[in-house]
């Protein structure tokens, strides 16, 4: 069989689009898929033996993200170029939503939200929260997790979250009634 471009695409371009997603950012990915079967389709011939065309393409993958993260580094002025920002005077947010947990944290059960209190807001370790409400370590860790999760629970079910790369809020928005108090 002779290998075309085009059986090649029908055949790895969804595996090497997720690929290239984990290791490069999302609004990348599909330039870089492109990229990838450019270089495929102009060097396709070289390709000496066809049982090796998997790692061969994920070998051009590769590069091709590497060139990417070059690119880019090499695009940067360097920090000293560049005029410091503005102090943004905006709550981000996450700031934003933290503002408005207050009534979310409320309708927690009463040992969860107390639990909650007494670690996040008072500052107490979950062995001393342990101590002053009667419970084990262990059962004061359980505590404050269960009160956590059903405090995320509460705001995945009435907010649009969109996150960074790191897993923070850079920007939300509400679904339902309840989440009023956080907009």
């Amino acid at each position: 069989m002779t290998i075309t471009t085009e059986n090649v695409w029908r055949e790895f371009s969804d595996r090497l689009r997720g690929f290239i997603a984990r290791r490069a950012p999302a609004d990348a990915v599909d330039d870089l898929l492109s990229d990838v079967f450019v270089k495929v389709h102009s060097s396709i011939d070289s390709l000496e033996d066809e049982q090796r065309l998997g790692p061969w393409l994920y070998q051009i993958t590769r590069n091709t993200i590497t060139d990417h993260y070059r690119k880019r580094r090499l695009d940067r002025a360097p920090l000293d170029a560049v005029d410091p920002p503005e102090p943004d005077n905006e709550p981000d947010a996450a700031e934003r939503l933290a503002a408005g947990l207050q009534p979310m944290i409320e309708q927690l059960p009463d040992k969860y939200r107390s639990a909650l209190m007494l670690t996040e807001f008072d500052g107490l370790t979950q062995a001393q929260m342990g101590e002053r409400l009667g419970l084990s370590i262990s059962g004061a860790k359980s505590r404050v997790q269960r009160a956590r999760e059903m405090l995320k629970a509460d705001l995945l079910a009435c907010c649009h979250f969109e996150f960074d790369t790191r897993g923070r809020v850079i920007e939300y928005e509400a679904q339902r009634r309840c989440c009023d108090t956080v907009t």
